[in-house]
């Protein structure tokens, strides 16, 4: 986006259209504002989780052959203590027989439940984005079905402004994504 000096000293943006300027909003509004306030509960909650599954399944400790088997498929303990690093078998699976499945943090436990290029965090700071917040939100089981609900719709909304098509963001859909955004918020109340 370009900025010129106007001759008041104020600066003007010129050739950005109102769909670009409602998709800026947005992404400072959930970035910014919804993400900032939200995480510290999404990592209240996430820490109680672990804290939980440490004392009745051990999995601070837990080996290969004793992870958490009958809790989601879909955990990724790929995304920890280095188990990306070790080679694929043929046909590029996992070799889940190496990995180290011991959980040993909060942190870790949550990269359990995002995708592989979201498990790039050490902290519940900004480097646990939007993404990462709302992969949480919809997957970890200690968040209810409304709030698991909710947050798709906001998944879902950001993934429309990462992808730029700024012509999706007239003022009907710029509205709902608000809508969405509140929804969540009133969610987690």
């Amino acid at each position: 986006m370009a900025t010129a000096v106007g001759l008041s000293g104020g600066s003007t943006l010129h050739g950005v259209t109102d769909d670009q300027k409602r998709w800026v909003v947005f992404g400072i509004a959930l970035s910014k504002v919804l993400v900032t306030q939200i995480r510290p509960f999404v990592e209240q909650e996430v820490q109680k989780e672990y804290v939980s599954l440490s004392a009745s399944h051990s999995i601070h400790t837990q080996s290969t052959s004793g992870r958490l088997k009958h809790w989601p498929t879909f955990l990724k303990y790929e995304n920890i203590n280095g188990n990306d690093a070790f080679p694929r078998l043929p046909g590029g699976r996992y070799d889940y027989s190496k990995f180290d499945c011991r959980v040993t943090s909060h942190v870790d436990f949550a990269k359990l439940y995002v995708e592989n290029h979201m498990a790039k965090f050490n902290a519940f700071d900004e480097h646990c984005d939007a993404s990462a917040m709302l992969a949480l939100l919809g997957k970890v089981p200690v968040f209810s079905r409304a709030v698991q609900c909710a947050a798709d719709d906001v998944r879902q909304a950001r993934n429309a402004w990462a992808h730029c098509v700024f012509s999706d963001w007239d003022p009907v859909n710029y509205q709902q994504r608000f809508v969405e955004m509140e929804n969540l918020a009133k969610a987690l109340v």
